[in-house]
């Protein structure tokens, strides 16, 4: 028995998950596995860690931009052969809130930023929010998976001034081939464009598949390129709030620094930073036992859908515990296939909310326990069923 198979209750806990689904979904009745959240207590390391510093009980300000970062550093070398230096290193306490940084950094009110589609959705809602216009360069759906439109990637790249890669992609899984990285790189290099590679998701890659940063598969292009990480997906660590972004770029550097006094401190709480320390330093283990549970999970989901509801198309999973389901083939539209599945008794999200190219889609969180799994998973057959 895997200690992964452990359901740990987390009703009553703020979960947002859990203990908000009578307002996302209309009832309580609902098994969630919707948001990017597992149901999975992280490494034994990072109890310890911070347990010392409960025990210890002070929260004082700390100091904690230079002790995190060998930590880091070793991580990537050994993890993804990425070699960073610590003058490239910055923290900041989400993801999403650098990316809105980088681009008002970066670009101006009224510049084009250009995405693939579907994507996760705040890339372009940040980018609305901060007065650019999304471009959207939709994605190839075909056997299963995602490929680039290249031509017209080319076409779009011409006329924007930043680029927004998810690396590893999601919704769709796509762990993206090193030459794909380079390709992109190199199109975008021809125009100047720089790109946010989003790799939030690296560690996080399934059996036969290997994640590769897009600064280690475009090194000519590295210093425009800024890679954002964190620990938080990969240890269920998101309630901590703790990111990191990597440029080699001094100019970028200075347009960052400079953006980041006008927003908040870049230091991360003390929790945040004692966490992913501790993550980082003894992890390793941890992450590879889960990345096989999340495999075995996926591959129960896929049988039991295939079996039941073969008019679904399951998505070749290559990284995250994000699945990706293709319901276009089923009678109903995107909203009564929803609503089918609140029905049945489980939350999802639509594919929809990722872009217009996603609509018809269903995503599916499945980091759970092997029993939440198998809840879960009946009460989605049930709704497509009903679909």
């Amino acid at each position: 028995m895997s200690h992964f198979d452990e359901v740990i209750p987390r009703i009553g806990t703020n979960s947002e998950k859990w203990d908000d689904v009578k307002h996302l979904f209309g009832t309580e009745n609902i098994i969630p596995m919707w948001v990017a959240d597992m149901d999975f207590r992280p490494p034994h390391t990072v109890h310890e860690a911070f347990q010392k510093l409960l025990d210890h009980g002070i929260f004082g300000y700390s100091m904690t931009m230079e002790a995190l970062k060998p930590s880091i550093i070793k991580w990537l070398d050994e993890r993804h052969q990425y070699k960073v230096d610590a003058s490239s290193i910055f923290l900041n306490a989400a993801v999403v809130p650098s990316i809105s940084m980088i681009i008002r950094s970066l670009t101006e009110k009224g510049d084009q930023v250009l995405m693939h589609s579907p994507v996760y959705h705040p890339f372009f809602l940040v980018t609305a929010q901060t007065e650019r216009v999304v471009t959207i360069s939709p994605l190839i759906y075909e056997d299963a998976t995602y490929r680039i439109d290249w031509e017209d990637f080319e076409a779009k790249v011409q006329e924007v001034k930043l680029f927004i890669l998810c690396n590893p992609h999601n919704p769709g899984s796509r762990s993206w081939k090193p030459d794909e990285l380079a390709k992109m790189a190199e199109i975008c290099a021809r125009c100047g464009v720089p790109i946010i590679s989003d790799e939030i998701h690296s560690d996080l890659t399934m059996p036969g598949f290997k994640h590769t940063p897009l600064a280690v598969a475009a090194p000519d292009y590295k210093d425009q390129i800024v890679t954002l990480m964190a620990p938080t997906k990969t240890f269920n660590l998101a309630g901590i709030k703790a990111s990191y972004f990597i440029t080699t770029n001094p100019v970028f550097q200075e347009k960052f620094e400079y953006e980041a006094k006008y927003t908040s401190r870049p230091e991360l709480n003390t929790f945040g930073a004692v966490g992913m320390e501790a993550a980082y330093r003894g992890g390793a283990e941890w992450v590879d036992e889960l990345r096989d549970y999340i495999w075995s999970n996926y591959e129960y989901t896929k049988a039991e859908i295939e079996k039941h509801c073969p008019a679904v198309v399951v998505t070749k999973q290559e990284a995250t515990y994000l699945m990706w389901l293709d319901c276009r083939n089923l009678e109903a539209d995107e909203k009564t296939i929803y609503q089918n599945l609140i029905d049945a008794g489980v939350g999802v999200q639509m594919g929809s909310g990722f872009g217009v190219a996603g609509t018809g889609f269903v995503r599916l969180n499945i980091a759970c326990p092997k029993e939440t799994l198998q809840k879960g998973v009946a009460c989605l057959i049930d709704g497509l069923q009903r679909s």
